[in-house]
């Protein structure tokens, strides 16, 4: 009898030692607020007076919405265009810390409409906002 209470207490221990996942992440509200940013070719010398004098980058506003387990990485999943050159857009195309997306100023980039998906992850969780910025180079 006593053996059978050994053999039980083991199995639960056991059940008891398992590897749960660490954290969490919700993206179900993650946005960028704006969603949106024109990319001038030809800058203007008063609207872009900084961009021109210190080559400033184009930077977009931070993933919002998000909630998690910290560190969040950020990855771009994927770039979509229908005239403009994809390929090279993505290259030219960095993620920051909090989701910021950063092109330079003096990259040549055909006209056209980029729409990003983001890729989110933490330990143990990864999603994808699915078309959370548009890029519109004119």
């Amino acid at each position: 009898m006593r053996g059978y209470w050994i053999i039980i207490l083991f199995l639960v221990g056991l059940a008891g030692c398992q590897n749960p996942t660490v954290g969490y992440l919700q993206t179900e509200h993650a946005k960028y607020v704006p969603d949106t940013m024109i990319i001038r070719k030809k800058l203007d010398p008063v609207k872009d007076a900084y961009r021109i004098e210190y080559g400033a980058p184009w930077v977009s506003p931070k993933l919002q919405g998000l909630a998690g387990t910290a560190p969040i990485k950020y990855e771009i999943i994927e770039v979509t265009s229908a005239q403009g050159n994809v390929v090279l857009f993505r290259n030219l195309l960095k993620i920051r810390g909090a989701g910021r997306m950063e092109l330079l100023t003096n990259a040549e980039i055909p006209e056209g409409r980029y729409v990003v998906s983001v890729g989110v992850s933490n330990e143990g969780y990864s999603e994808v906002v699915e078309k959370a910025f548009t890029f519109i180079v004119e």
